[in-house]
């Protein structure tokens, strides 16, 4: 993601979604990285994004591992862990409670010819 100064010249809050998307440290410190408190780190996001900078963090590791499966040559947990989840089955968990169903239904179906298994 590249960083274009606002009105008032700041990129504080571009910078914060970067180390989130980097997923390597907490929030507290996004803010602390980015020259933001905690709480106009929140307000930002909510602002900009409509959502706080957990929130945003945990949709962002879910797309990265959902993609990386459904467009990679990786597994669940590979994919999981990739993206900062402890394990498939938190993976899993993540999934169900903002989309409604486990990762498996999100990506395309195998199918398999009968009568092809060599």
């Amino acid at each position: 993601m590249r960083c274009a100064p606002r009105g008032d010249g700041s990129t504080g809050g571009c910078r914060a979604l970067e180390l989130l998307e980097a997923g390597e440290v907490s929030v507290r410190e996004v803010a602390r990285r980015s020259a933001l408190s905690d709480s106009r780190l929140t307000h930002l996001m909510a602002e900009t994004l409509g959502v706080p900078p957990r929130a945003w963090r945990t949709w962002f590791r879910l797309r990265r591992a959902i993609g990386e499966v459904r467009f990679g040559d990786t597994t669940l947990t590979t994919a999981a862990h990739r993206a900062g989840f402890a394990d498939s089955a938190h993976l899993t968990r993540t999934c169900k409670q903002l989309l409604g169903g486990r990762p498996a239904k999100l990506l395309p179906q195998t199918v398999h010819v009968m009568g092809d298994e060599r």
